[in-house]
């Protein structure tokens, strides 16, 4: 009710901002353009008082990257009952799931089961002896995924997640690449992308990710740009070049 129509109107925002556009506003501005723009939406209701059920419920994840700062950083945007606004806040990773982290980096989850996830990812920290992040978090969202306390809507917590993991790799350059998941497993997996079943007609040139083993398959990488240049009747310089 109230996600949807905030997240259309920042990326209209975005969009038709020419600062935006121009990455002449740094990222670090973002978040708190975010929350004025959820504010902004609140005032157009009659009564916002109307919705403070929806609004402690309904919370954000933005993530950009500073040029300014030279890396990437998280926020979330969260509604406080106090000034009764959206607020852009850092969020930290919980001190007691970081096991053997020494540095957990910036993490930030939103959702109705966040503290069973954390177990999950703080168990599969421990088992892995894990160091600083790495794709732990991929690994828990997928552990819970296959769990029928998490998925089947007939159980005490009404299935509350469930379908394939999403993964997306977010470039400093102004670029989001796409990542295919194989899920659930090797032996009988399907090919899923953005959370939707890939059709067998369908060719995609994105990578992919093995949810079971983290294996990476590149589709692109089967092409030999230097043979189909050197075909017959083709002309070679003296030195070639490879890729």
């Amino acid at each position: 009710m109230i996600a949807y129509p905030i997240i259309n109107q920042f990326i209209s925002y975005v969009q038709h901002y020419k600062k935006n556009l121009d990455r002449a506003l740094d990222g670090t501005q973002l978040p708190r353009r975010l929350a004025d723009l959820a504010n902004k939406f609140l005032e157009s209701y009659i009564d916002p008082a109307d919705l403070r059920s929806e609004l402690l419920e309904t919370s954000f994840i933005i993530a950009v990257y500073s040029w300014k700062l030279q890396r990437p950083i998280i926020n979330k945007i969260v509604y406080d009952g106090g000034p009764k606004r959206y607020v852009a806040a850092a969020p930290r990773f919980p001190k007691s799931k970081i096991g053997s982290l020494q540095k957990p980096g910036q993490f930030a989850l939103i959702g109705d089961i966040s503290n069973h996830y954390y177990d999950t990812l703080s168990r599969i920290i421990s088992d892995n002896d894990s160091k600083s992040l790495n794709m732990e978090p991929f690994l828990a969202l997928a552990d819970m995924l296959t769990k029928p306390e998490f998925i089947d809507r007939k159980l005490d917590l009404k299935g509350p997640i469930g379908g394939a993991p999403q993964v997306f790799k977010i470039y400093p350059y102004l670029r989001t690449l796409e990542i295919a998941v194989r899920w659930p497993n090797s032996a009988d997996g399907k090919l899923f992308l953005n959370g939707r079943e890939i059709f067998d007609f369908e060719k995609i040139m994105v990578p992919e990710i093995n949810a079971e083993t983290l294996e990476m398959f590149f589709p692109l990488a089967d092409l030999d740009p230097a043979g189909l240049l050197r075909g017959p009747g083709t002309l070679s310089a003296g030195n070639e070049m490879t890729y």
